[in-house]
């Protein structure tokens, strides 16, 4: 169908200049051919994908052609009134129509048959010459269309270094400002500016003396670490507790017939938080001068007698809407398995409704809490110390500015990327606190979560699959670039 290659020339002058340049009905020498039919406003006169039976000259009122795909997504090509025709290109080539074509108005056409096409083209060379030079008009204007629609495509898609950088700095910036007023501040880093008096020991001096039963051995950890694994005979003092704890460590100190002079040892740092060093500066506070700690912290594990316990993982806690939400994610998968479902936008538009839903909510529960994410981040025990506490400031920040991002179509690509990032690094958290066996909970939400296990590693797997399609084929309800005008379906 000819017209259906047709490209938009843009407003009512490239309209006008369309039709008068097709010769009229008169000229087409058509009235003793073809029959006339009428159709009401909004009926369809062809449909994309029919055979090519008919060619059709337009005598009253107007069409709109427009294109269709396996998407859903409309593409208006063009408007055509009295003495255009339609329908040609199909017939020459005997392929499909590639297009609609709807009555705009109350329109009357008049429909000719392939045959009776042919045998005019036969008997009006001047048509075909013109038909021929119209086809080439429009396949003119078919790649101009195409070159404009490709730059756009390339733009949209485009990411460039300042849309890291706006998230990534509006995250920081809200992450350092937020801190400075907030009633439950931390350190940008733990113990910095605190004078580090404690003595160390070392781990040989440490263990002969544990062995002639003079030292009191106290493991400064979570319980539920010190459950899994300890050293003989200590005891646990968590200093995540310690003021709010403190008269019960000292009934168990006094019960042990330890005095203020007694010498402690004490154990527990990770790589990620200090703990023996906290809770010696802890006990010093409060009397007890001859502290000391290990001078290599992760040794005890192989040079003092331990002893073990299976320890049960957390109880899972409510996490209300938001816990069944993450099981969303995990239903894309058989979504994606549908090619057609795979690629559509409305897809895309889902799943980031989803995600920043999901990001936003976990964001909240940790903003207001630094102190209590900032242990769920040591858990892990993946990150220097010197980091934990700038990472639990900055990553709910940035949960929160990359969800509100997707939300609102805002450099959604580079929100779905960082946002993938995000659930690379939790994957990796989690696989290697299941492989360690570490008695933690996910952290999602502050002191609360799901005990870490491989569905929760599948859950963050559909996030991140969730994220990759964003990035492929988002394309809906986004706010572009060259201005914040919505991006609509039709073309």
């Amino acid at each position: 169908m000819a017209i259906e290659e047709k490209q938009p020339q843009g407003g009512n002058e490239s309209k006008n200049s369309h039709e008068s340049s097709h010769p009229g009905p008169a000229e087409l020498k058509i009235s003793a051919i073809g029959t006339d039919k009428s159709f009401p406003k909004g009926s369809i006169i062809v449909r994309q994908g029919d055979s090519p039976d008919n060619f059709y000259v337009i005598r009253k009122g107007s069409v709109k052609v427009f294109r269709l795909s396996s998407e859903g997504i409309r593409t208006d090509l063009t408007t055509l009134g009295p003495g255009s025709y339609f329908g040609e290109l199909a017939i020459i080539t005997r392929q499909p129509r590639t297009a609609f074509v709807e009555a705009e108005q109350d329109t009357l056409v008049t429909e000719i048959s392939r045959e009776e096409f042919e045998q005019l083209l036969d008997d009006n060379p001047p048509l075909a010459r013109q038909i021929i030079r119209q086809l080439t008009h429009w396949l003119v204007e078919g790649d101009r269309r195409l070159e404009k629609q490709v730059v756009q495509q390339v733009r949209l898609r485009e990411i460039s270094f300042f849309d890291y950088v706006l998230i990534l700095g509006l995250s920081l910036i809200f992450a350092l400002g937020f801190n400075f007023y907030n009633d439950n501040q931390i350190p940008l880093i733990e113990g910095w500016g605190v004078p580090d008096s404690v003595t160390t020991i070392s781990v040989k001096d440490a263990l002969e003396r544990y062995q002639k039963n003079e030292l009191t051995v106290i493991d400064a950890r979570k319980d539920g670490f010190f459950q899994q694994e300890h050293i003989k005979e200590a005891v646990n003092f968590q200093v995540v507790f310690f003021d709010l704890m403190f008269p019960m460590y000292r009934f168990t100190l006094e019960h042990k017939q330890v005095t203020k002079d007694s010498p402690i040892l004490i154990y527990g740092g990770t790589f990620s938080r200090r703990f023996d060093v906290d809770l010696a500066l802890a006990l010093k506070s409060r009397g007890y001068d001859n502290v000391m700690v290990l001078d290599n912290y992760g040794a005890w594990r192989h040079a003092f007698p331990l002893e073990h316990k299976a320890v049960k993982p957390p109880p899972p806690m409510d996490l209300g809407w938001a816990e069944y939400l993450e099981w969303i994610p995990v239903s894309i998968f058989v979504l994606l398995l549908l090619p057609p479902v795979r690629r559509s936008p409305y897809l895309s538009a889902f799943c980031r409704l989803i995600l920043g839903i999901i990001f936003i909510q976990f964001a909240l529960s940790k903003i207001m809490r630094p102190a209590v994410f900032a242990l769920n981040v040591v858990d892990y025990q993946m990150m220097p110390a010197l980091g934990v506490n700038l990472w639990a400031l900055f990553l709910p920040w940035c949960e929160l500015v990359s969800g509100l991002f997707l939300l609102l179509g805002i450099r959604t690509r580079a929100a779905a990327t960082i946002i993938g990032g995000m659930n690379i690094m939790f994957i990796t958290g989690l696989a290697n606190a299941i492989i360690q066996g570490f008695p933690i909970n996910c952290g999602c939400v502050g002191e609360t979560g799901e005990p870490v296990n491989w569905w929760k590693v599948l859950k963050n797997t559909g996030m991140l699959v969730m994220t990759i399609q964003i990035f492929l084929y988002d394309r809906l309800f986004v706010l572009d670039r060259g201005g914040f005008v919505w991006r609509e379906r039709r073309i």
